[in-house]
C-alpha cells in the first residue's frame, strides 16, 4: 500500500481525553504531508496491575486510551490517512464482531486499514477477558485466523480452541485483507508466528536506526519459509529536531521498512505541533529525492 515504493511517513499516538484531540492530531498530521496514524489498545487497567516487572511500571496514559478502532472510523472519515492498530490486543475482543468492524472500516475507507496486533504484558487485563492470561499468544493467533477467514472466504468458518465460528456468510469484505502485523521483541518463538501466521512485524523497542541486524534476520527467515509477499514492516521511532528523525526516516528508506511512525504519546498540541511540523519537512525532502 505504499505508492510507488515511497515509504508511508505518519504518527503515533496514545490518544486519550487529555492529549491533543486525535481529529485535530489527524487533520494537521494530513496538512504537512504525512500519511498514516495508528493507535495503541488497552480496554481497562486494573488497579493492581501497574507494576509490570521490578523495573517496569505501566504508563498512566493507558488508563485513559480512546478505543482504536472507534478512533480510526472517525479520522478515516475526515482524511485521507491511513488509520489502524499499533497494536490491538485481539485477544480480549469478540472476534467475529472485531472481523465485522473492521471490514466496515476498510469498506468505508477501501484500502486505509492496517491492523497491528499484539499479544499483551497486563496479565490482570487480560484475565478479565475471560481467558486463561498466559494462552494470550494461542487466542490472539485464532483471533486472526477466524477474522481472516470472515474476510476473504464466501462461507467462512474456524474451529479453535478459544475462538470458533461456525461455516458463515459475513459481509462486507475487503477488497484485499488488511495488513496483519505482530508487535513483538524478534524472539526466535515470535519470528515463528510473523512468517507462520501475519503479513509482516511491528518491532517493538527498535527504531530503524537499531533494527537492521533483527529485521535481516527476520527476513531470512521470511523468505526460508517460503512466502511470496513482501514483509510488511511498520518501525516507530522518538520525536525529535528534524536531523535526528531525518536519520531514522533515511535509514528506514535504506532498509525497505514500508511505514515509520514518531511515537507521540499523548502529548498536548504545544508539544506536538513542532514536532509534526518538523517531520513533515522531513519527510518533503526525503521523498522528494
Amino acid at each position: 500500500m505504499t505508492q510507488h515504493g515511497a515509504p508511508i511517513i505518519g504518527v503515533h499516538p496514545t490518544a486519550t481525553d487529555q492529549s491533543m484531540p486525535v481529529l485535530d492530531l489527524a487533520k494537521e498530521t494530513e496538512a504537512r504531508g504525512l500519511r498514516s496514524l495508528y493507535l495503541p489498545e488497552h480496554t481497562h487497567v486494573p488497579v493492581d496491575s501497574l507494576q509490570i516487572t521490578d523495573q517496569w511500571t505501566m504508563s498512566e496514559r493507558y488508563q485513559r486510551s480512546l478505543d482504536p478502532f472507534i478512533a480510526s472510523a472517525f479520522i478515516a472519515a475526515q482524511t485521507s490517512l491511513e488509520v489502524g492498530t499499533a497494536i490491538s490486543l485481539v485477544a480480549q475482543h469478540d472476534a467475529i464482531a472485531l472481523a465485522k468492524a473492521i471490514a466496515t472500516i476498510d469498506h468505508l475507507a477501501p484500502g486505509r486499514t492496517i491492523v497491528g496486533v499484539g499479544f499483551g504484558y497486563n496479565l490482570p487485563e487480560a484475565a478479565n477477558h475471560g481467558f486463561p492470561p498466559r494462552a494470550r499468544a494461542a487466542v490472539a493467533e485464532e483471533a486472526v485466523r477466524l477474522m481472516r477467514a470472515l474476510w476473504v472466504d464466501e462461507v467462512a468458518s474456524f474451529e479453535g480452541t478459544y475462538r470458533s465460528v461456525s461455516p458463515s456468510w459475513s459481509w462486507p469484505k475487503p477488497a484485499a485483507p488488511p495488513p496483519v502485523l505482530l508487535g513483538a521483541r524478534p524472539s526466535a518463538r515470535n519470528v515463528e508466528k510473523i512468517v507462520d501466521w501475519t503479513d509482516g512485524w511491528i518491532p517493538m523497542g527498535q527504531t530503524p536506526l537499531m533494527v537492521g541486524d533483527d529485521l535481516a534476520r527476520v527476513r531470512r527467515a521470511w523468505v526460508d519459509a517460503g512466502r511470496d509477499a513482501e514483509l510488511e514492516v511498520c518501525c516507530f521511532f522518538h520525536p525529535g529536531d528534524a536531523d535526528a528523525m531525518a536519520r531514522e526516516v533515511e535509514r528506514g528508506m535504506e532498509l525497505g521498512i514500508q511505514r515509520m511512525q514518531v511515537l507521540l504519546e499523548d502529548r498536548t498540541r504545544d508539544e506536538v505541533l513542532p514536532v509534526i511540523d518538523a517531520l513533515g519537512l522531513v519527510a518533503d525532502k526525503l521523498l522528494a529525492r
